[in-house]
């Protein structure tokens, strides 16, 4: 098993190697990390979407609405993960937010973690049959 630090480290070099901004790649190493705290499979998960990535296109999710849905291609669970994680603030009054056609959301995951954390306020996130609560931490 890698350490947090080098599961961090790693994530972010991927991240830079398929053209995202060290900015996000800084996001991504972060979210990654605290997945594999929890005993998700982050880095699992983050080598099969840069897989897919390669070969398909997904949307960017840049501005958050109340519903969201992509008409082409699935939504980008990172660039949609930051533009939340950023919005977060503006969004919590908002309640609830649908997102359809998000690829891989156990990426998007420790997004919305982290923004519960940054708005103060619990967050449940429903992706098929599973049900995460944030709660603050």
């Amino acid at each position: 098993m890698k350490s947090l630090s080098e599961i961090d480290t790693v994530s972010k070099r991927a991240s830079r190697a398929v053209g995202f901004s060290w900015g996000i790649c800084e996001e991504v190493g972060k979210n990654i990390r605290l997945l594999e705290l929890f005993g998700l499979k982050g880095i699992k998960n983050l080598i099969s979407y840069y897989t897919e990535k390669k070969r398909s296109k997904f949307s960017n999710l840049n501005d958050i609405k109340k519903r969201n849905k992509s008409l082409k291609y699935d939504f980008c669970p990172i660039i949609a993960g930051v533009s939340f994680l950023d919005q977060a603030d503006s969004l919590k009054s908002v309640g609830e937010i649908k997102i359809e056609k998000l690829a891989y959301p156990i990426l998007f995951l420790p997004f919305i973690s982290r923004a519960s954390e940054v708005i103060g306020k619990k967050i449940i996130l429903k992706f098929d049959k599973q049900e995460f609560y944030l709660n603050l931490n």
